[in-house]
């Protein structure tokens, strides 16, 4: 069997387009200038925004998908031919929706012949295809919250079985009506507008923008590469909106994982929990990592990336991932800003403050979607 690697990765968010302008804002937040960091974010709407100069959501998500693409592959530093035999894996909640949008409001002002730009998802996949000149189909994944994570683990999955050498996996989420007004409909947005999982005075999710790429390939590029170890996908089948909660089915997701990795958790240096600030995922995914404490009668710092990024849906996986990832490449471990006082579920203390890692670390990623479907992989790059 071999073995899959993460050789290049990038990232566009609320808070930058590259690396260095990433981890520079995310390493000066903190507890203290975190409200002030969100009035900014949020001067205009209740979302976590990409700049962009193009007003378009075609313009914007094309702009946008290239430069995710072209900056995973020069971090890669993949030749023509490399760049050629990428596959592709997608992982997206509302893929070109608000391509779709647009182009029905078009036709309602009268401006376009068109009421849909495409139906079916197809587009975005050949899209890719195009722009990279690769030799073959994308992959596309929409499973709720859990898609690109999802992605990631089939794609590493075929590399492991020697189906496929290498792959280019992408996680997209952009501003759209249907998404915003749907999560309102059904009363899961804060009021308070400050993201706090975990918190007893959580009170809703924050969406936000977050488009990103990870490169795999069979064979590493450097020493400190991350390798993918395992993954498990388990469906919970309580609630399509909500999950058991008892938290035995996301605590039987992290387990699996873990088990199937052969990391103990005394090894694993931190669990990014999918924490999306709701009540019912905050109690359940709580208690899930509470019976995993228990069962391995040990502990590890949990943290939330949300509050840095919103929730980006069915891109949280790979945005995620990679920001974790921009991180530890920087030396620290990202604290859950906003958090200040454990819920009534919540035995541990997210971690409050960076904390300083070396740049070889474990993690333990965990993701849960609407519908049911839990994820969690592992990722290491210690010896």
């Amino acid at each position: 069997m071999m073995n899959a690697y993460i050789v290049g990765t990038s990232l566009v968010c609320n808070l930058g387009d590259s690396p260095l302008s990433i981890t520079r804002k995310l390493k000066n937040l903190n507890q203290d200038n975190y409200l002030d960091h969100l009035k900014e974010v949020f001067k205009e709407r209740l979302f976590y925004s990409i700049d962009s100069s193009k007003t378009s959501h075609l313009e914007r998500y094309h702009e946008i998908l290239d430069k995710v693409i072209f900056n995973a592959i020069k971090d890669a530093n993949l030749t023509q031919e490399e760049q050629e035999e990428l596959h592709i894996f997608i992982g997206s909640t509302s893929m070109e929706m608000g391509s779709n949008e647009e182009c029905r409001a078009s036709y309602k002002n009268h401006t376009s012949d068109s009421l849909f730009k495409n139906i079916g998802n197809g587009a975005i996949g050949e899209y890719v295809k195009q722009r990279l000149s690769s030799k073959y189909k994308a992959l596309l994944f929409t499973t709720a919250c859990t898609s690109s994570v999802n992605a990631l683990a089939y794609a590493a999955k075929m590399i492991e079985q020697k189906q496929i050498k290498s792959a280019i996996v992408i996680g997209l989420e952009l501003f759209n009506q249907s998404t915003y007004g749907g999560f309102s409909s059904l009363m899961l947005l804060s009021k308070n507008q400050v993201y706090r999982p975990f918190d007893k005075n959580s009170d809703g999710i924050i969406l936000g923008e977050g488009c990103s790429a990870i490169i795999l390939s069979s064979k590493p590029k450097t020493p400190s590469d991350f390798k993918y170890y395992s993954s498990a996908n388990i469906c919970d089948n309580y609630s399509e909106t909500t999950s058991d909660p008892s938290g035995i089915p996301i605590f039987n997701t992290l387990e699996q994982c873990l088990s199937k990795s052969n990391f103990s958790l005394k090894e694993i240096d931190c669990i990014k929990a999918h924490a999306t600030g709701s009540e019912n995922n905050n109690s359940s995914e709580a208690k899930a990592i509470k019976m995993l404490f228990e069962k391995y009668n040990a502990t590890t710092p949990v943290t939330s990336l949300k509050p840095i990024l919103g929730h980006t849906l069915g891109a949280c996986g790979t945005n995620e991932i990679v920001l974790m990832l921009y991180a530890i490449q920087a030396g620290f471990l990202p604290a859950t800003l906003g958090f200040e006082t454990p819920a009534e579920d919540v035995v541990f203390t997210p971690l409050k403050a960076h904390t300083p890692t070396t740049q070889k670390a474990a993690i333990l990623f965990n993701y849960v979607a609407f519908g049911g479907n839990n994820s969690s992989i592992l990722l290491s790059n210690k010896d």
